[in-house]
């Protein structure tokens, strides 16, 4: 792992009126260096167990090192109960423009079982860290984020909003320095 590294910071949203395809695949939820403008419709939580967040632009051939660091959030959506998560995973996904080409450049599981409830109509903010041992994204490849968790009800749902104010998924991926 490098003494230090440069970093960038990521955002996670989902933006209603604008896709992109990328390796056969259509996404509609994004990685972003800076919030876009706030009037852009977007779409605040997602019923789902599993998101990707691609970054919509090539970096260029450069390494990643060290140990991307940051958060998500997750919503119970329920009227009438607390749900509990019990585990989740982070992935950070290389891909060039080619269908079933991700690569995985790290990943982190944890398995939680003590302040893992979550009230009606209320939120957790669960910490992600993972770690990358020297891996190069090439010029052909764009980044993903997967977000997955396991629950004990459908009810939660994944933030994804587009809010500078209330930040529901950010990451800070380590790139290698250079010199």
């Amino acid at each position: 792992m490098p003494i230090e590294a440069n970093y960038q910071v990521y955002y996670g949203m989902q933006l209603d009126h604008y896709s992109h395809i990328w390796g056969g695949i259509t996404y509609n939820r994004f990685l972003w260096t800076e919030f876009p403008n706030e009037n852009l419709s977007s779409t605040p939580t997602a019923q789902i167990l599993t998101a990707d967040f691609i970054y919509p632009r090539t970096i260029g051939k450069t390494d990643l090192d060290g140990v991307a660091e940051g958060h998500f959030t997750i919503y119970n959506n329920s009227t009438t109960s607390a749900s509990t998560v019990t585990s989740y995973t982070v992935t950070l996904l290389k891909t060039a423009d080619v269908p079933n080409s991700m690569e995985t450049l790290g990943s982190y599981s944890n398995v939680i079982s003590t302040f893992n409830s979550v009230a009606t109509h209320n939120y957790l903010t669960l910490p992600m860290y993972i770690p990358i041992s020297k891996q190069i994204l090439e010029y052909n490849e764009k980044l993903i984020l997967r977000i997955a968790f396991s629950t004990t009800t459908s009810e939660l749902c994944i933030c994804q909003m587009n809010d500078s104010t209330d930040v529901d998924i950010q990451i800070k991926i380590p790139f290698a320095a250079t010199g």
